[in-house]
């Protein structure tokens, strides 16, 4: 009887023991603080940063290869992107492309339009890095990155968690804090986009 009492215990220890829980919930979106996997898990963007430095987060239904062909769609961004008008793809020269996009602000006291060209350089399928090389911002760079996220431990994974980094400085179009308040909706509004443009297209 004593051996199998003590077989029992050690099982139990090894299923419940910090370690091993530790260990069962170690993905990409388990390792983030709690209020942000709530929201995550809730469909929502997860959204931090100020004065034109900003982290943002995703967490869309898909593979990873449908997450990154939407958003390396640069020639279609003006189909699901709010506030893009117009799209040229100016350079493809394998992982660099070079594309200009025309956005148009509208508010209740003015409406906005500008042009800039950006520089994306693709690391195919985690990462793109990009730049503002023209137009009418001071600066912008940053980057989008992928991760898989599975639905529990050895699973195969059936979402992606995607970030994007940017640190982005206005012309002299716009005072500073009118850009960034802009700037911020409109991110946040082009996040949530992407999420579901990335979902119609998986279940298609």
């Amino acid at each position: 009887m004593l051996p199998v009492l003590a077989t029992i215990a050690l099982t139990f220890s090894i299923v419940f023991s910090p370690v091993a829980t530790a260990k069962l919930f170690d993905g990409p979106v388990d390792r983030l603080p709690l209020e942000q996997r709530v929201s995550l898990r809730r469909g929502e963007v997860v959204f931090l940063g100020e004065d034109g430095d900003y982290t943002c987060r995703i967490l869309a239904k898909s593979s990873m290869d449908n997450a990154w062909q939407v958003l390396t769609d640069y020639e279609n961004f003006a189909e699901f992107l709010p506030g893009i008008t117009s799209i040229d793809l100016i350079e493809n020269s394998g992982d660099r492309k070079v594309f200009e996009q025309i956005n148009k602000i509208k508010t209740l006291i003015f409406s906005v339009e500008s042009r800039v060209q950006i520089a994306s350089t693709e690391f195919y399928p985690e990462e793109i890095a990009f730049e503002a090389v023209d137009g009418d911002l001071e600066t912008m760079n940053g980057k989008w990155t992928l991760e898989p996220v599975s639905p529990y431990p050895s699973a195969p994974p059936d979402q992606v968690l995607i970030a994007h980094q940017v640190k982005v400085e206005p012309a002299e179009v716009l005072s500073d804090g009118i850009f960034f308040n802009i700037y911020e909706s409109r991110l946040e509004e082009t996040l949530m986009a992407i999420k579901q443009e990335i979902e119609k297209r998986s279940s298609q």
